[in-house]
Order: structure tokens, then sequence, then C-alpha cells
């Protein structure tokens, strides 16, 4: 009897934990619901999890996101532009919905959230993370003695042996360009304008990173560092680190920073330089009817920027030289302008 009384309890016990096991590998699945009828339940889906992750490059190729328990996890080689937002295509379980959603652009950078509602009301966060698989860049090297003026548009480039830059993560978002004073180790950020593979037109004309000096930077001997992702470069020389001067300009000058421009009558464009606080004046023609000039209007002068605006009057069209004049004396530039 005891026997029998033993092997019943063994078979229930064995028998409760099958249905625990079987009602608990259910609950993600399906969640009890109570029905308008007192008594009665209904079956909804309690599905919080995303089956697919996908989203596009710059070249339209499709990237599956891997997915883990609370992230959503982006590969991505430092080769390929980072966009700033994405449009995500994203799968669901059974009557799933997310929030943003799929389809909805958002900002393409760790930390973006996404939630997952099930049918059921229950709820699950998955947090985006990018994953760079970035190659180091290479630094460059030099004999020491360089000079850099402030209010000149300076690069760092692979156009010379001896300044050659590569590998680099073409994302300005992710470069910083920084200057590291030799008498107390203070640091100025460069203004970073252009990092890419180079231009047809304008003053980008070469794969590197171009930038302008603070203005605000003293004068003295600096040592210059690149961030660029996960890696910070500098002088592969060490001896010569610590040997670039940075001077006040000595001459005037006007970049081609912001060229090609289209404006209309009445907007402004700002013009970068050096000295430009000594202009008097400021004229704008087509280099095939020089004959012919529009004078511009300075709205405000620095040693550092001009700001110009296009007066009333000027008729539409395309004028690629503009000349500076300082007195009996007079800078010509191809700055671009198209003015509709």
């Amino acid at each position: 009897m005891n026997k029998k009384n033993n092997l019943n309890t063994f078979l229930y016990a064995i028998g409760a934990l099958f249905l625990s096991a079987l009602f608990f590998s259910c609950d993600t699945e399906y969640i009890d619901k109570v029905n308008s009828v007192p008594g009665d339940v209904i079956k909804v889906s309690g599905y919080t999890h995303i089956e697919s992750f996908i989203i596009k490059d710059t070249e339209n190729n499709a990237i599956s996101a891997a997915l883990t328990t609370d992230n959503i996890v982006v590969t991505w080689s430092n080769y390929m532009a980072l966009p700033a937002t994405i449009k995500p295509e994203i799968v669901l379980g059974t009557d799933a919905v997310i929030s943003p959603a799929s389809g909805q652009e958002v900002p393409f950078k760790d930390g973006t959230v996404y939630t997952v509602t099930s049918k059921a009301g229950t709820k699950k966060q998955y947090t985006l993370k990018i994953d760079l698989r970035q190659k180091e860049p290479k630094a460059w090297n030099y004999n020491g003695g360089d000079v850099l003026s402030k209010g000149a548009l300076l690069k760092m480039t692979n156009d010379a042996q001896t300044n050659a830059i590569s590998d680099l993560w073409l994302n300005i978002n992710e470069t910083r360009v920084y200057f590291v004073s030799a008498t107390d180790q203070t640091e100025y950020t460069a203004e970073t304008v252009y990092v890419g593979s180079g231009e047809t037109t304008g003053p980008f004309n070469t794969y590197g990173i171009y930038y302008f000096l603070p203005e605000n930077i003293a004068v003295g001997m600096y040592d210059m560092r690149i961030k660029n992702g996960a890696y910070t470069l500098q002088n592969a020389s060490v001896e010569n680190r610590f040997k670039i001067e940075i001077i006040e300009p000595v001459n005037f000058s006007a970049t081609l920073y912001g060229s090609p421009a289209t404006k209309q009558i009445g907007e402004t464009l700002e013009i970068r330089g050096a000295l430009l606080n000594t202009t008097t004046s400021v004229e704008m023609y087509d280099s095939s009817n020089s004959a012919v000039i529009y004078p511009v209007e300075i709205v405000s002068l620095t040693p550092y920027r001009a700001v110009l605006k296009i007066p009333a009057g000027t008729p539409a069209g395309i004028y690629n030289r503009m000349r500076f004049r300082r007195g009996t004396s007079s800078t010509l530039t191809a700055y671009t302008v198209t003015v509709k």
C-alpha cells in the first residue's frame, strides 16, 4: 500500500513538474487575459522579441543587425561613410508593435532605444549599438619646422610622401584635429570642415582632413594630433613632436572654403581667410566678361571672416571671380557664386 501511494505521489510530482514547465515555456508566447464574460479567458500574444532588423548602407546594400537579449548590434566598417540617420526594416513576433516604428527615420548612433509592446501589453526595450570595425589609420612623419598661419584653410592629406595620411574613417563627426601647446600642454581644437576622399569642385581636392586653426589659439610651438574614431594619431617621429609653429597671418588671403555657393538677392555668404578686416570693397564678375563687374555689400569684417551680401540689382548668373580691394591693393580669387 505504501509502495502504491509512493508511486502515485511520484507520478503526481512528475505530472505537476511537466505542467509547470509547459506553463512557463509558453509564458512568453501567450498570456491569459480576462474577457468581457466573467470567468472566461482568452489567450493573447505575449511576444516582445525582434525577429530581424535590417538597414541600408550608403550604396543601398542591406545590413542585418545581430540581436541579443537587450541590444541591436550593427557591425559597421570604417571604410563606409556613417549615415546620420537610418530607416530600419523591422520584423517582429506575432501581433507585436515597436516604437520607433519600422521604416521610421532615427539617429544612427549608440543609445537609440526601441520599445517592443506585445498584444498582451508587456514591453521590452532594445538599445542600438554600433560595432565599428576600424582599421588603424596611418600617421604621418615630418622633419619639423612646419609653420601654420591662422586664417588659412589647412589640410592633412596623402598628396605628399612626407605628409601622408591614410586609412581614415571618413566621418567628420568622428574626427577631431587639435593642437597641444609645448609651453603648458593646453589643448586647442581646430574647426574641422571636411573629411573625405576629395571632390571635383571646391577646395577639397585631395583625400584627407581639412581644417581651420581656432581663432583663440596663441602663437607658439605645438604638437598636432588627430583623433579619428578609436585612434589618436600624431607625428610618427617622437623627436619631431612639438615643432609646429603657429603664427598670426602676415599676408591677406581669402580661401575658397564655401565655393561654389548659390545665393539669392539679399542673402549673405561668409568668406574665410586672413586680414579680411583690411578689406575696403568687394566685387564679383564672370571671367568670360571681366569688363562687367558687380559690387558686393560688406556686412561685417573680422581678421578671419567677412560676411558679404548679394545686393539688389545683381543679375542672375554665375560669377566665378571675386576681387577684394584694400585701398590701392587687391586680391583676386576663383570664389564662385551662382545668383538665382
